[in-house]
């Protein structure tokens, strides 16, 4: 539990942490890309107004020369394109910084910006931006290099990506040092607790057993001719083998808890164990006026202690006989799953559980509703199971139509 709780609060932080650097990265993004929207649309609107674009430099605004990149001339760092179109539709250049683009590029750019009904847009074939204005006699277009605005983009956000992939690992190696001092107390707590309740369990044991072999002797001796102190006797005998189980589940939790749980290395015919089992509740269950089918498949084999694997077949098929009503029926099918593994089945008709209660029936002592505390178990046999398949490496889990019956599943991955 403490592991899960350390594990969860790495993640809410994280995911909390990468949400804000996210928003940041996005909201610098749309920044810097709105900026330099900006800025390329005010050169344009400038270079609209006086034929040119200052380079800053000190040469001539209204020279029309091209120049590549890497010279130094008027169109290095703003570079623009100008044309004008007549309304009889001819087009002359008024000026032409973009070295990439020719003289005969030139009409066909103007023809396809005319098409368009946005005056502000963009031509990503060519990577241009531009901004046309209606004029006495015709219309006068503006273009502007956009690919460095790209190159800008790409190197802030490779930046970033390297900022915060940084900062993730620093906040994970903070986080994880953080989850261990908040969830201290707790983990101190919860061992306490462990060892209080391992503790009382094993202690409990010694008068249980004195009460036991005391009480059986008094029957067997036949020392009571009273027949109601006798019945009373019975009654304590019934009560403390109840007490005994209790003390027995509750300490196998306990060691379960502080990790004492059988090395799991021997080989066991899991199919042989389920048809052992079915023979053993297969009159009881019929005895109950029940129904009881079964399918098992042969040779499934899986890695394990052979009397714990027992025990959650043994849980199972005891908590279906017990919930299912007269006449009703329980189904137990055993088969090969997915991802090489086993997958048992144990299904049986009565009272559906909710499913917001699904989960909720493998918590220590929790039952669904009063009803189902009448056949004399402490809501302990599910926790147990869980507990034993997961030292297994498996997985436990119910279902329910919501109608009429319940389904449980055992998965184990095989030998």
């Amino acid at each position: 539990m403490i592991r899960k709780l350390r594990i969860k609060f790495i993640l809410i932080v994280m995911s909390i942490v990468s949400v804000i650097l996210l928003a940041i990265f996005f909201t610098m993004m749309m920044t810097t890309q709105r900026n330099n929207e900006r800025m390329s649309e005010g050169m344009l609107r400038q270079a609209i107004k006086t034929g040119s674009f200052p380079s800053g430099n000190g040469q001539p605004a209204g020279d029309a020369r091209p120049h590549p990149p890497g010279e130094d001339g008027p169109g290095r760092r703003f570079p623009v394109l100008v044309v004008d179109i007549k309304e009889e539709g001819s087009v002359s250049t008024v000026i032409n910084q973009l070295h990439f683009i020719d003289q005969e590029d030139v009409e066909p750019l103007a023809e396809l910006v005319l098409t368009r009904e946005d005056d502000l847009g963009i031509l990503p074939d060519y990577e241009l931006r531009y901004l046309r204005e209606i004029r006495e006699g015709g219309s006068r277009i503006a273009f502007a290099d956009i690919s460095m605005e790209k190159e800008m983009m790409k190197a802030q956000i490779g930046n970033s990506l390297l900022i915060g992939g940084a900062s993730m690992a620093v906040f994970f190696l903070i986080t994880v040092f953080l989850a261990r001092w908040a969830v201290k107390p707790v983990e101190i707590a919860w061992d306490r607790q462990k060892q209080f309740i391992a503790n009382a369990s094993h202690e409990l044991k010694t008068p249980l057993t004195v009460i036991l072999s005391n009480a059986g002797m008094l029957r067997t001796g036949n020392s009571l001719e009273d027949e109601k102190a006798a019945r009373r006797l019975d009654h304590i005998h019934a009560e403390a083998m109840r007490m005994k189980q209790l003390v027995e589940d509750m300490l196998f939790l306990a060691r379960s808890d502080h990790g004492e749980r059988s090395q799991v290395y021997a080989a066991v015919d899991f199919s042989y164990l389920v048809t052992s089992a079915v023979l053993v509740y297969e009159p009881v269950i019929y005895d109950e006026e029940k129904e009881f089918f079964y399918e098992i498949e042969d040779h499934l084999s899986v890695m394990g202690d052979e009397a714990r694997l027992q025990q959650v077949i043994h849980i199972l098929l005891d908590n279906a006989g017990k919930y299912s009503p007269s006449g009703g029926r329980i189904h137990l099918t055993l088969r090969k799953g997915e991802h090489n593994a086993l997958l048992l089945k144990v299904s049986n008709e009565g009272a559906p559980i909710p499913k917001e209660e699904l989960e909720q029936i493998f918590l220590r002592f929790y039952r669904c509703d009063s009803s189902r505390s009448s056949h004399g178990s402490f809501g302990l046999g599910l926790s147990i199971a869980q507990s034993i398949v997961n030292g297994h490496k498996g997985k436990i889990w119910a279902e329910s139509d919501g109608k009429s019956g319940n389904h449980f599943f055992v998965s184990l991955p095989l030998a």
